[in-house]
């Protein structure tokens, strides 16, 4: 089944042609000189006569590529009030995905320029569309088990065009400019690790996605040179006030997003001696969600919720995460395990109550769409453990652009539970959760985060950037800084010390 929504399917944002001319200009403004452009989707064409009018006195012959006939049609009408009879234009009425480049008969000695705005859309996205505009399906990055299958395997399309591309043309003389979003650049990057393609003098120019097109994404012109050396970071500018704001990319064979203040923390890059946990995942919260209004819960159905208060617990998300010390909540949770193992069956006789209102709701758990859920028993959940249950927590919010940590109390005399955007520490010891906090929200532990953190990311927080942070090293800093006292410090590095034992000692049983 074909899309109904040809602006998503196509990645339908079109350049205008004002801001076609500034990146092109741009680009002859770094010494780009092409005899050939590319153009791989190039819509109506505003691009293509950005061409003409800034390289229009040494380009030879202008390529586009373009599988929406009709907008070719306009791009040759346009074309028509714009000659230049001095550069050939061909157009292509093609996908780019199966397109044979080949055929162009591009000579060696000839300066390519790959130019353009390739569709701001995923592969998932296109699929959960029934759209055929689509690249064929691959675990293109090698992802192995859960991952394959919960998420990392999604791609955007500019990501994939750009790939092909450079797997096509980075043995040639041949330099790119695309207006992609920051996460494909990031990716791109990243890639660079592998040294797959040698690409080099990379920039990224930040721009106004909002005032272009009208969209909340963080996008750039992402600017690169092909086939002589493999650069392993990306120089960041305003595009519209010309400064300099950061340089991200590897450094130490580490990626970070800032590459001049991670080298004033890296001291405490390593690997945390607590493991960071995710919170709560369960994706039913019409029934599984409640609020509490005088004394009486309501789940998201507007219905009255009658069972065993000891299977209620107050709950926080990213949003509720604000400040050093969480002392209320204005959500609550059903938790129906004690761990992702346990058989939910045994509800039926502990708390018939609360059994009987997930029997009556059990059709919203079947619409759970999540493969994790094949298999499992029912109205289990994810992310449950010992750990949940701890008394107190150090919590942070993987959504938020904050990088503040704060200290989850006790709610009603109920230990509170975070949901799956938040990461967790889990302690029974208050002065414990105290000083570890202090050190988490000292200086160098902040600057760090944020020389890792890509604060345009959907969630700029996770567990891999968490469990990076050594936190005896940590310690030690903030003892330094005068962030905590000796015996704070004594606090922190001894309960690490005896949980290392502790798990050690359970590794050993095993």
């Amino acid at each position: 089944m074909a899309s109904n929504n040809p602006k998503v399917e196509y990645g339908d944002w079109q350049t205008n042609y004002e801001l076609a001319c500034t990146l092109c200009r741009l680009l002859k403004e770094q010494g780009v000189r092409p005899d050939v452009i590319i153009e791989p989707t190039c819509g109506t064409g505003s691009y293509i006569l950005a061409a003409l009018e800034v390289f229009g006195d040494e380009v030879k012959t202008i390529y586009g590529i373009e599988i929406n006939a009709e907008y070719l049609d306009i791009l040759r009408e346009r074309l028509s009030e714009r000659k230049n009879d001095k550069v050939k234009v061909e157009l292509f009425n093609q996908s780019i995905f199966d397109f044979d480049f080949d055929k162009l008969q591009i000579k060696e000695s000839e300066n390519v320029l790959l130019l353009g705005n390739p569709p701001w859309v995923t592969n998932s996205k296109l699929g959960e569309m029934g759209s055929l505009n689509t690249p064929a399906k691959s675990n293109r990055k090698g992802l192995k088990g859960i991952d394959a299958v919960t998420g990392k395997s999604n791609f955007d399309i500019a990501e994939f065009i750009i790939c092909r591309l450079l797997d096509k043309f980075h043995r040639r003389r041949a330099v790119m400019g695309f207006l992609i979003k920051n996460s494909v650049a990031k990716n791109i990057l990243q890639e660079q690790r592998k040294e797959t393609y040698q690409i080099e003098q990379i920039r990224q120019y930040e721009i106004d996605a909002q005032r272009e097109f009208n969209v909340s994404v963080s996008a750039c012109f992402f600017t690169a040179k092909l086939g002589n050396e493999s650069d392993k970071s990306a120089e960041v500018y305003d595009l519209y006030e010309h400064k300099k704001l950061q340089t991200y990319g590897w450094i130490d064979n580490r990626f970070v997003s800032n590459i001049e203040e991670y080298k004033t923390t890296k001291i405490i890059d390593g690997c945390s001696q607590l493991t960071w946990r995710s919170g709560v995942k369960h994706d039913c919260s019409k029934v599984m969600e409640l609020e509490k209004r005088d004394d009486v819960y309501y789940n998201k159905l507007g219905e009255k919720v009658d069972i065993e208060s000891n299977m209620i617990y107050p709950l926080l998300k990213s949003s509720d995460l604000k400040g050093e010390e969480i002392v209320k909540s204005r959500k609550y949770l059903i938790v129906t395990q004690k761990r992702t193992s346990e058989d939910t069956i045994r509800i039926a006789r502990t708390h018939p109550k609360t059994y009987s209102y997930l029997e009556n709701h059990k059709t919203y758990f079947e619409q759970r769409g999540s493969v994790i859920y094949r298999n499992r028993p029912d109205y289990c959940m994810f992310g449950i453990g010992d750990y949940s249950f701890k008394k107190y927590k150090i919590a942070i919010a993987g959504l938020s652009k904050t990088t503040k940590f704060s200290l989850v109390m006790p709610v009603e005399g109920k230990t509170v539970m975070v949901d799956d955007t938040c990461y967790l520490l889990g302690f029974e010891q208050e002065d414990m959760a105290r000083c570890l906090l202090k050190v988490l929200n000292g200086q160098t532990v902040q600057r760090f985060i944020k020389s890792l953190a890509f604060s345009d990311a959907k969630r700029s927080i996770n567990k891999e950037l968490l469990m990076r942070i050594d936190l005896i090293k940590a310690a030690t800093e903030a003892h330094k800084n005068c962030e905590i006292t000796d015996e704070e410090h004594k606090i922190v590095t001894d309960y690490i010390a005896e949980e290392m034992r502790t798990y050690c000692g359970q590794s050993l049983l095993f």
